[in-house]
Formats: C-alpha cells, structure tokens, sequence
C-alpha cells in the first residue's frame, strides 16, 4: 500500500494537476519528494486507471502508481525538525 509513504524522485516525473478547472502537465523534478494521499488498497488495487494522488510543493497531483514505485526510492519517515524519531537506529 502506497498511501501515506514518501518518495523521491531518482529522474524527473510527470504527474496531472488541475489549474483553474483545467487539466495540465505537472514537470516534477529529480531530487523531489512527494507524500502519496491515496493509492492501492491493500490487495494491491489501483483505482481510477492506475492513478494515485500525491502531495509535491503544497500542491495535489495525480501519477501512474507505476512510476511512483519505479522511479521513486522510498523516504523513511522523519521525526520533528528533520531529526529520526526516538528510538530510531542508523
């Protein structure tokens, strides 16, 4: 299950958001790192034709589920002020 992860991005992506009613490309680039709102449920089925939902620069994008687990690397989650949770190792 992909909701609620963290990725960034090893090469630049393409996602969908929606400007003013209107449908465009989003350019996301190498280096970013997106939060995944909505994905896979938990047998693994992708919804709206493959689409996931994830947050990039305060903004809501749709992308292909396959790209985010293909080009993305996962980012483990971090505590307060970009420090690891207590009791986190290496």
């Amino acid at each position: 299950m992909l909701s609620g992860k963290r990725f960034r991005f090893t090469r630049s992506v393409v996602g969908i958001q929606l400007v003013n009613g209107t449908a465009m490309l989003a350019a996301i680039p190498a280096n970013s790192t997106i939060e995944v709102l909505s994905g896979p449920n938990e047998n693994g089925k992708v919804h709206d034709k493959g689409l996931v939902y994830v947050l990039w620069q305060d903004k809501t994008v749709a992308m292909f589920a396959v790209d985010v687990q293909a080009r993305g690397v996962e980012v483990e989650a971090q505590g307060n002020n970009g420090h690891k949770p207590k009791g986190a190792t290496a």
